[in-house]
């Protein structure tokens, strides 16, 4: 697997984030990846398919999705590059990857992208025989469950506008790179409420 050498310090860096993975380990990992491209608009994971890839976002921008009853979408997690200012790279159908399910989200390109594509079942056998995955792996697992409380007091706690706010101290890269629609759905407001915000907050400044 080639990669770009500043990608391979954001990569290494993105990991030791969540829990510190010597280089030969992470020569362990590198060995289960193959680069994958996708365009704006394509698919890594699919509603009622099973699952059993996941990658680290190297480039461009993923959503996860689920339609209601009505057709109606909710964006429930961005993924974003290693390199951003709050990288969520590793992506996959958790649900359906650690249960062997059908996937209950759609995962779709936002952006042209490049993620380095994994199979789940590899990636066990690694958690099985190395200690430095097994420990990275329980952690990602607490980050994840934090993030999503964090989420959910979000929505519970604070105004449209101070999740805007929010947003944009998180993740300053996303906004000029994607609809603002999609935001709106992150945000769990109308593209016609987050319009009256940003137009609220930039006549402010």
């Amino acid at each position: 697997m080639s990669i770009d050498p500043n990608k391979h310090q954001y990569i290494h860096q993105y990991l030791n984030q969540v829990s510190p993975i010597s280089k030969k380990t992470w020569c362990q990992i590198a060995n289960i990846f193959y680069k994958k491209s996708f365009n704006r608009g394509d698919y890594f994971a699919l509603i009622g398919r099973r699952e059993n890839h996941f990658g680290i976002v190297l480039d461009g921008i993923f959503r996860a999705y689920i339609t209601n009853g009505n057709g109606i979408e909710y964006t429930k997690t961005l993924f974003t590059p290693v390199f951003f200012k709050t990288p969520i790279s590793f992506i996959g159908a958790y649900s359906s990857l650690a249960t062997s399910s059908v996937s209950h989200v759609n995962i779709q390109a936002l952006t042209s992208a490049e993620i380095l594509c994994g199979k789940y079942d590899q990636w066990l056998s690694l958690i099985d025989s190395n200690k430095e995955i097994s420990e990275w792996s329980r952690k990602l697992v607490e980050l994840f469950f934090a993030g999503k409380e964090q989420r959910e007091l979000e929505y519970l706690t604070m105004r449209a506008d101070e999740r805007y706010k929010r947003f944009r101290n998180q993740y300053p890269e996303v906004e000029n790179l994607i609809s603002q629609y999609y935001i709106a759905q992150f945000l769990g407001i109308t593209p016609t409420q987050l319009s009256r915000i940003r137009k609220k907050l930039f006549a402010s400044k």
